[in-house]
């Protein structure tokens, strides 16, 4: 098994919120609020070198409706896992394919890759287990990156 990426902090180079035109000012302020600034970047409201985690804990204080992408997909992950029971075998590409959706979603592409399956997959019956035994829907970013990602070099 691969070593666990520990981050000595949680900032990532960006943090993309997927906002509808009706919804900027709203978030704009929010992040603001929390002494963050976001930019547009095509699609994208980025915020950069932020704590993906801090940013869409910020979203929500302040009211707003949109999430941070990585949340968004992590939160997608955790369904999934719910609605099929925990049991992954059998479905081993499609854990992997939305473990890098959280990737691609988050513009992190170039940063993290995928963990091997057999990785995944025990990460997958160690958060289907919180889940159950916590009741606990959210799983922070860290322990996502370490569980799920390795570090692209570079």
């Amino acid at each position: 098994m691969t070593e666990p990426l520990v981050e000595p902090s949680c900032l990532e180079p960006i943090v993309r919120l997927r906002c509808p035109p009706e919804q900027e000012v709203r978030t704009r302020n929010a992040l603001e609020i929390a002494g963050l600034a976001a930019e547009r970047s095509l699609t994208w409201l980025v915020v950069r070198d932020a704590d993906p985690d801090r940013v869409d804990e910020a979203l929500a204080e302040a009211g707003a409706l949109v999430r941070v992408a990585v949340r968004e997909r992590i939160a997608a992950l955790l369904g999934w896992l719910v609605d099929h029971g925990g049991v992954v075998a059998g479905r081993e590409a499609a854990l992997t394919r939305l473990v890098e959706r959280v990737v691609a979603d988050g513009g992190l592409e170039r940063r993290y890759a995928a963990r091997p399956v057999a990785e995944l997959t025990a990460a997958a019956a160690a958060f289907h287990e919180r889940l159950l035994s916590t009741g606990a829907a959210r799983l922070p970013w860290p322990e996502f990156v370490a569980a799920c990602l390795v570090r692209r070099d570079g």
